[in-house]
């Protein structure tokens, strides 16, 4: 979840609710006009974020291959991106992403060559 410490909260609430449309709008007619910036992301996660274990994220990390038509660095960043989301979710801690990142990408990277 991303919060902003460099806009004043009084700000960055309505136009995070004015910012979005659709059913996601919808949603946030629920919360009371004075929810807080931290309510309203909460509950946008909770109804459209990700909603993977930590465990069925690390199993797709360890799974993961390149696709056809993504470039290393992409796939090198999907791969990060599954990390963090396993650390978001408790899953592993975040002093390990780096280092199960240059052990399996690394491995991977010479099995490619």
């Amino acid at each position: 979840m991303i919060i902003s410490n460099i806009y004043h909260k009084e700000i960055l609430r309505p136009a995070i609710r004015n910012s979005i449309g659709g059913k996601p709008r919808k949603i946030l007619t629920t919360l009371k006009p004075t929810a807080t910036t931290e309510e309203i992301l909460k509950t946008l996660e909770s109804n459209f974020g990700d909603i993977k274990s930590g465990e069925s994220i690390m199993e797709e990390y360890y799974k993961a291959k390149q696709e056809k038509d993504e470039d290393i660095s992409a796939w090198g960043i999907r791969l990060e991106e599954l990390l963090q989301k396993a650390i978001d979710r408790g899953e592993i801690k975040e002093y390990r992403k780096e280092k199960m990142f240059r052990r399996d990408f690394g491995n991977i990277w010479k099995t490619q060559s």
